[in-house]
């Protein structure tokens, strides 16, 4: 989805402003609000004035395939008519300005049964809603639900293809297959009923400081009379015998040891809350499965870290075919001309997972594993300079980890959480980061903007998964940050670092996978006093006798000039990636046993 508007004349929003007017005199003057023109739609009157305080309407026709989703006016409601046609009010009026509508561009529709609930605007609730959705991406993001049903006493807590849940399940806000007449129905959980819940006033609301009920599914409720919970206090639900817990989108902190020594497998959490941590969570060592849904906008739209979301649509658009993924961190993005390798190996697809290598490659690679079987190619390069992310040395998660999952958080309940450390403290990191940060729409993609969130005319990035667009060679062959990387055996302990590695890669191996270990690029001078040319050889050596998998190239043929690079001592120029893949094509081929990569 796009967002469609075009600004009016500086010195008409200037006039409209009446800045300089002195306030007392200026409470005496109509308000006059200019509506912006812009792609999409149109209005019934551009311009209207009312007195200090008042009410405006303006009447709108959406064009074909556009639909109006809201307006830069703090007080904007926007009510559709039966017959079609979108009231646009604002209130109150209180300053002369101008205002700027987002229209987004609708390509699919997707249809939402209140099943059960109630809709927000009036229609019947036994009727679906249609709610157009732009497919910027593979899947498509799913509404969050708060602008479409309420039903008193219950929690929305996802949606499913099926009315009683047996379908697809799919978080608020995360992504669903494209699937002509799709319709998903709201999925609710009724509270647990508030007597069995001791609580305090906290605030503005309640926060929840006992429990004492043994239900199997624990729905914490949104207010306790009539106040929102806040806050789950210390000890409120230790030792609880419940299997799932439901957290309300009004809750904004879990203290430590809330939940100490609780029985769940399964928690659901909105992306509203804000203070959380692994010590909220104490002594749960069944909780596995940890399910986000969106209550906020998401913040990272349109960045690399969404891509992530992006290439996991195509890795899961593939599961049943053979297929080779490249995968590392932003080198690899960088890094690989994946439409060279599918000409050279045309029964295989080609999935680019390449994204952000200061962040933990565990977790990534288990979700790309949830897609790998027999037959498939994993060619993993982990970049150097994150060589304890990349080595799967750690298993903890961390706050750029989330921010690659906000764009479908349904992919971390593919992981299970008890083969990680630092969750919830991760987590919070991530949500209480957002705050302050520009709302953006799910219907931008990366494709649209360059490395710096520079929008483009041209897509950024192609189907495989590369960043594609023009990159000429440096000027010269300097190193960029000064960070030289240690290429010596004493940097890469077995115990450390390989055994982690191995441990990871034969789980690929057991499913059937091929895997090669290979060097992400670097500049060749951007490297440490140590890292002598035998030191090099020395370290090639023992990955190839300690590795469980074959060294695909030679780590010599990984250091290149500096020319070759763009902006980054890893990140390869155009000409550079032509160089590489023409390197790891060759490679490939011979240890796959083609001819010429053919």
């Amino acid at each position: 989805m796009k967002k469609a508007a075009l600004f009016v004349m500086a010195a008409l929003l200037f006039a409209l402003t009446a800045c300089g007017a002195p306030e007392g005199k200026g409470e005496a003057f109509p308000r006059r609000v200019v509506l912006e023109a812009g792609e999409g739609f149109t209005a019934d009157r551009y311009a209207a004035q009312t007195a200090p305080g008042g009410e405006l309407r303006f009447e709108l026709r959406e064009d074909e395939g556009y639909t109006v989703t809201g307006a830069d006016f703090p007080g904007y409601a926007l009510e559709r008519r039966q017959g079609g046609g979108v009231i646009l009010v604002l209130r109150p009026v209180r300053y002369s300005t101008a205002v700027r509508l987002e229209v987004e561009r609708s390509g699919q529709t997707l249809r939402y049964h209140a099943n059960g609930g109630a809709r927000l605007d009036g229609g019947d609730g036994a009727q679906a809603v249609e709610a157009p959705v732009t497919p910027s991406h593979l899947r498509l993001n799913t509404s969050t639900g708060t602008d479409l049903f309420q039903r008193p006493g219950h929690t929305l807590t996802g949606w499913n293809t099926e009315p009683d849940g047996s379908g697809g399940a799919v978080g608020l806000g995360s992504r669903v297959g494209p699937e002509e007449g799709l319709t998903l129905y709201a999925q609710w959980s009724p509270w647990s009923a508030p007597e069995l819940f001791q609580w305090e006033r906290w605030g503005d609301g309640a926060a929840v400081t006992g429990y004492a009920g043994e239900e199997e599914i624990l729905t914490v409720p949104a207010e306790l009379d009539g106040l929102p919970v806040r806050c789950i206090r210390a000890g409120a639900f230790a030792g609880a015998d419940c299997r799932g817990v439901i957290l309300p989108d009004t809750l904004r902190t879990v203290e430590n040891g809330a939940f100490d020594g609780c029985a769940l497998s399964q928690l659901t959490l909105f992306d509203s809350l804000r203070t959380v941590s692994d010590y909220s969570f104490s002594h749960c060592e069944n909780l596995r499965t940890l399910r986000i849904n969106a209550a906020l906008p998401p913040v990272f739209s349109g960045s690399y870290y969404a891509s992530f979301a992006d290439k996991f649509d195509r890795l899961l658009s593939l599961k049943d075919r053979r297929k080779i993924v490249l995968f590392s961190g932003s080198s690899a993005r960088f890094g690989y001309d994946s439409g060279e390798i599918h000409r050279a190996f045309a029964d295989y697809d080609v999935v680019n997972m390449g994204v952000f290598a200061y962040t933990n490659a565990l977790p990534q690679l288990e979700l790309i594993l949830t897609c790998v079987g027999e037959g498939d190619v994993l060619v993993h390069s982990p970049e150097f300079d994150a060589a304890q992310r990349q080595f799967c040395t750690s298993a903890n998660l961390d706050g750029p980890f989330f921010n690659m999952m906000e764009a479908n958080y349904d992919m971390v309940s593919l992981l299970d959480l008890r083969e990680y450390g630092q969750v919830f403290t991760a987590l919070s990191a991530y949500l209480s980061g957002r705050e302050g940060m520009e709302a953006r729409s799910y219907a931008l993609s990366p494709a649209d903007f360059d490395e710096e969130g520079t929008p483009v005319d041209t897509p950024s990035y192609n189907q495989y998964g590369d960043y594609i667009l023009y990159r000429p060679n440096a000027q010269d062959e300097d190193p960029v940050y000064g960070l030289p990387v240690d290429y010596t055996v004493r940097s890469f302990p077995k115990s450390a670092f390989i055994d982690p590695l191995n441990r990871e890669y034969r789980r690929f191996l057991d499913k059937g996978a091929a895997v090669f270990f290979t060097y992400a690029p670097r500049n060749r001078l951007a490297i440490s006093e140590d890292s002598t040319p035998e030191a090099r050889r020395a370290l090639d050596a023992w990955f190839r006798e300690a590795l469980c998998v074959p060294v695909l190239t030679g780590l010599e043929s990984s250091l290149v000039s500096g020319r070759y690079l763009y902006g980054t001592d890893n990140h390869l120029s155009t000409e550079g990636v032509v160089l590489r893949t023409a390197e790891i094509v060759a490679a490939l081929a011979a240890q796959l046993g083609r001819e010429g990569g053919a």
